[in-house]
């Protein structure tokens, strides 16, 4: 089939990956010049990352072995392996295996609009415009698609996050990242500190509104010295986001699958690529096949909905339970991928965490 994919990020360069392996003649527009850049992601993986079997090497930043997790006045550390990756590196190894496979990326090549089964795209120095007669779309054009918007998708109450980063210099312990919870330091999320080496890290948060103010207060007082700022939109899933209309599919960022609890994307999108080359080669009904990754993504959205809704005493309150061996360990066999065995499970072992089920009301 002639498929064109919009956006060359992770996302739609592995399903261009997919599909190009598959046989299908794959086209990818991307709109920018080059690949990876701006970069707007903290590029931090679970282990879960090592099913899609990359080599990691020409794109891997650290490994970590420590979360560590802060509240106003508690603290707890969990042992687990996670990544951090290069995302500029990471975008380009996906891109190169997409044109390994036989697809083609237009670079400055920009979606314009959608003309009855045809698309309008405009590029090179000149910005005339080409129409393409793909046989299928698939928008992987971030959280702020034109094309969703073309093909009639967006939801008028689809939310964003809006984040900020800085790369800094510093003193940090390589081998754990950090993150801080509290209505005070991030209300809506959290705050990071990612480090890339002993002397330089990411560090950042994300809210729906004042992303600026909370950042610069959670500064306040670290003895780091910034290199580098980064900032980026980030989608927040919605359950009535619908991933098929007419010859066009929603994927990624442009569907809003991203994790609600840690607003992660790359691996939730990867998987969704998945399903949806799956569906493209034998015929299936793409909203249905997505059943279960959707079921998962409803988890993380109620779950979100939850957090939000903690005062500091109550983020105090889930470490003090957090920290015991017996739920500790729950945290530490399961990445946050899948969040339905970290919930029963947890559950099961500290029934107390029910207190906190009066808040999905």
């Amino acid at each position: 089939m002639k498929i064109a994919i919009i956006g060359a990020g992770p996302i739609g360069c592995y399903a261009g990956y997919l599909l190009a392996k598959s046989g299908h003649n794959v086209s990818i527009y991307e709109r920018k010049k080059e690949i990876g850049l701006p970069i707007q992601c903290t590029g931090l993986l679970t282990a879960d990352f090592d099913q899609f079997g990359f080599d990691k090497s020409s794109f891997l930043v650290n490994t970590f072995s420590e979360i560590e997790v802060n509240s106003s006045n508690k603290k707890l550390v969990f042992s687990g392996k996670e990544y951090l990756v290069c995302r500029k590196k990471f975008d380009n190894y996906l891109a190169n295996l997409a044109l390994k496979a036989g697809a083609k990326i237009f670079f400055g090549s920009s979606f314009l609009r959608r003309e009855k089964e045809d698309i309008v795209v405009a590029g090179g120095e000149t910005g005339q415009e080409k129409i393409i007669s793909p046989e299928i779309v698939i928008a992987a054009d971030g959280p702020l698609s034109n094309v969703a918007k073309s093909y009639g998708f967006y939801l008028d109450k689809r939310k964003n996050y809006y984040g900020i980063q800085a790369v800094v210099r510093g003193n940090f312990n390589p081998q754990r990242y950090r993150t801080y919870f509290g209505k005070e330091t991030c209300p809506d999320l959290f705050a990071w500190i990612v480090p890339e080496s002993k002397d330089i890290a990411r560090v950042g948060l994300a809210t729906t509104k004042n992303p600026r103010f909370y950042f610069d207060k959670f500064m306040l007082g670290k003895n780091f010295s910034v290199m580098e700022m980064q900032a980026g939109t980030i989608p927040l899933y919605h359950p009535k986001q619908k991933m098929v209309r007419d010859n066009c599919y929603l994927l990624g960022d442009a569907s809003g699958y991203v994790k609600a609890t840690t607003l992660g994307g790359i691996i939730p999108g990867m998987k969704q690529a998945q399903v949806l080359v799956d569906c493209i080669d034998n015929g299936k009904d793409y909203e249905v096949e997505l059943g279960t990754l959707r079921k998962r993504m409803n988890l993380h959205l109620r779950l979100r909905k939850v957090m939000n809704k903690f005062s500091d005493k109550d983020w105090d309150s889930v470490l003090k339970l957090l920290g015991q061996e017996k739920v500790r360990k729950v945290f530490e066999e399961h990445t946050r991928e899948n969040p339905l065995p970290l919930v029963m499970k947890t559950l099961f072992r500290e029934p107390r965490f029910l207190k906190f089920v009066k808040y999905l009301f």
